[in-house]
C-alpha cells in the first residue's frame, strides 16, 4: 500500500512511500530508513476536509510524523492488514469520523439556512456583498458560529502543526486570558509552528499565533498587543462577517450550478490565516484592543511599537501586514486613542523573554 508521509527530513509537500505491516510493526519506505513503526506508538485521527482521511501519527528520534493513506483503496488494505493492538484507535478513529461528517452536514446546513433562494441572493450578494455579510454574520447565533469556528478549526490542525503545549503556549494563554475576562467567549489559544510573521482569529474564539510572530516580538507587551488586536476580530465578528464575505459568493455559486462538493468550504480553511480585513475593521480592532489592554492593566507601548515595527520593515513579505492593512497614520491614531482614554497603572509583564523563545524550538 501507498502512504503519504510528513516529518523528519521529508519535503514540506510530504513524500508517497510504499508500506506493509509485518506483525504489529509497519514498515514504511523511508529514505532515512527510520520506517519501522511499532503499532502501539500509533496515534490514529481523522482528518482532512470531510473527516474520512485516516492520519496517523507517531514520534521517534527523529521528531514528529504522520501519514495518510494515499488512496481510498490504501485506507481499505491498511484496515483490512492492522494488527490487534490498533483495534480500540481504529473505533476511535471511526467515531471521530462520524461527529465530523454530521459537522460537515451541519455547516452546509447552516449555509444551506441562509443561502436558501441562491440566484436571487447570488444576485443581492453581488451588488452589496459587504453589507450582506454582515447582516447574516449578526443573525447568526453565538452556537453556530462556535460551531463552524470549530470546523474551520478542525481543517487548520489538518494543515498546520497546532499547539497548546510549552512555555510559549502557557504564555499566549496566560496573556490571552487577560485580555478576555468576562468576554462571551470561551476562548482556545494555539500556537503554530510556522516561520511566518502572522496571528489570525478564527469565528467563536480560537486564536491561532504563529511561532514566527513570537520570535518576532521584543517583549510580551508586543505579543499582548497583537492578541488585543486579534481578540476584537472576535468580539466584533470581522472574522464571521470576513468568512461569510469571502465565501459566501462561491458557496451561492456552488449552491446555484449544483455543486456540493465541500470545495468551498475546503478553501475556506487554507486561506484563513490570510483572511483580509478592512481598513476601518482594522481600526476598530486597534482601538478596541487598547481598550482591552487598559482593562488588563497592560502598557499599550507594545502594540504601537510592535506594529510600527513591523511596518517599517518590507510589509510585502509579512503575512501579518498583507492580511491586515493598515491606515498611514495608524501609530498617531493610538496614541491619540491612548491619550483619550488616560493614563493608566500598568506593570511589566513578568515573563522570561528569550526563554520563551526558546521554549518555540521544543516544536520542531
Amino acid at each position: 500500500m501507498n502512504l503519504q508521509c510528513f516529518g523528519g527530513p521529508l519535503p514540506q509537500g510530504g513524500l508517497k512511500v510504499t508500506a506493509s505491516w509485518h506483525g504489529s510493526v509497519l514498515h514504511i519506505g523511508l529514505p532515512d530508513g527510520s520506517g519501522h513503526v511499532p503499532a502501539v506508538g500509533m496515534t490514529v485521527k481523522a482528518g482532512g476536509f470531510d473527516g474520512q482521511q485516516m492520519i496517523v501519527e507517531w514520534r521517534n528520534d527523529a521528531g514528529y510524523w504522520s501519514c495518510s493513506p494515499a488512496s481510498p483503496a490504501d485506507q481499505e488494505q491498511f484496515l483490512a492488514q492492522a494488527p490487534a493492538v490498533l483495534t480500540e484507535q481504529l473505533k476511535k478513529w471511526r467515531k471521530s469520523v462520524g461527529k465530523t461528517r454530521a459537522g460537515f452536514h451541519f455547516g452546509w446546513l447552516v449555509l444551506g439556512t441562509f443561502f436558501a433562494l441562491p440566484l436571487l441572493a447570488l444576485l443581492l450578494f453581488w451588488l452589496n456583498a459587504d453589507r450582506l455579510a454582515g447582516w447574516v454574520a449578526q443573525r447568526i447565533p453565538q452556537a453556530e458560529e462556535v460551531k463552524l469556528g470549530e470546523l474551520s478549526l478542525a481543517q487548520v490542525r489538518a494543515q498546520m502543526k497546532l499547539t497548546q503545549q510549552g512555555e510559549a503556549a502557557r504564555v499566549v494563554r496566560d496573556i490571552g486570558q487577560r485580555l478576555t475576562q468576562g468576554s462571551r467567549y470561551h476562548y482556545q489559544w494555539y500556537v503554530a509552528d510556522d516561520p511566518t510573521i502572522n496571528a489570525f482569529a478564527i469565528p467563536g474564539g480560537f486564536v491561532v499565533v504563529h511561532s514566527g510572530l513570537i520570535k518576532a516580538t521584543d517583549n510580551a507587551e508586543e505579543l499582548a498587543g497583537v492578541l488585543a488586536h486579534e481578540v476584537q476580530h472576535v468580539e466584533q465578528r470581522h472574522s464571521l462577517k470576513g468568512m461569510v464575505h469571502d465565501i459566501g459568493l462561491s458557496a451561492l455559486l456552488s449552491l446555484a450550478l449544483g455543486d456540493m462538493s465541500g470545495s468551498v468550504l475546503a478553501n475556506m480553511a487554507q486561506q484563513l490565516g490570510g483572511l483580509k480585513f478592512s481598513r476601518d475593521q482594522e481600526s476598530q480592532a486597534d482601538l478596541g484592543g487598547l481598550e482591552a489592554l487598559k482593562r488588563a492593566g497592560i502598557s499599550p507601548q507594545g502594540m504601537i511599537h510592535f506594529f510600527d515595527k513591523l511596518s517599517k520593515q518590507d510589509g510585502g513579505n509579512i503575512e501579518l501586514l498583507s492580511s491586515h492593512p493598515a491606515s498611514d497614520n495608524r501609530e498617531q491614531a493610538l496614541e491619540q486613542r491612548v491619550s483619550q482614554l488616560g493614563s493608566w497603572s500598568a506593570q511589566p509583564l513578568q515573563y522570561n523573554w528569550p526563554a520563551v523563545k526558546q521554549s518555540l524550538k521544543d516544536m520542531r
